[in-house]
């Protein structure tokens, strides 16, 4: 299978051309609602600088997601490495819902996680009424998981919804 999309370390250049792209109501509504621009900006290029020098042994992975086709750059997928695990996440243009390219997205971050970090087992969240989103997890092979014995989970919210997938 070809892949439709590529990959490139998320950066400073990304960040406009990401406006248009990401910042709208359907990208957040079920992840803390609508940031303002300048905030929405100011999240990308924390997430580029990454977690800081108190952060020991945490990573921050953000990749721009664009297509092959064309280069359009259509989202982009993260991951937090911490503890021996990841949580990763995806943001893609609702305007390719549904197109496959969120799904290669997670089965490209899979593989770097795996190779780049030796990481085994990978986590996600996601709010209870996100249905799409869990819907991708559960085809990616992510599981749904009891919300009692969770290992440290940064992106977890009580209520959440949460899954895990091993990478072996």
């Amino acid at each position: 299978m070809n892949a439709k999309t590529s990959y490139a370390t998320l950066t400073l250049s990304d960040v406009e051309e990401l406006v248009p792209v990401l910042h709208s109501e359907e990208v957040f509504a079920f992840i803390g609602g609508m940031p303002t621009r300048n905030d929405f900006t100011l999240g990308l290029r924390r997430a580029i600088d990454g977690p800081g020098a108190k952060s020991v042994g945490e990573h921050w992975i953000n990749y721009a997601v664009r297509l092959n086709e064309t280069g359009e750059l259509i989202g982009r997928v993260e991951a937090t490495v911490h503890d021996n695990l990841a949580e990763v996440a995806f943001l893609f243009n609702p305007a390719v819902w549904g197109c496959g390219y969120a799904t290669e997205g997670l089965y490209w971050l899979h593989g770097h996680l795996r190779d780049h970090y030796s990481i085994s087992t990978v986590w996600a969240t996601t709010h209870p009424k996100n249905a799409r989103s869990g819907a991708l997890l559960r085809k990616v092979g992510y599981v749904q998981t009891e919300t009692q014995r969770l290992p440290m989970l940064y992106t977890y919210d009580e209520g959440d919804l949460v899954f895990q997938r091993s990478l072996v």
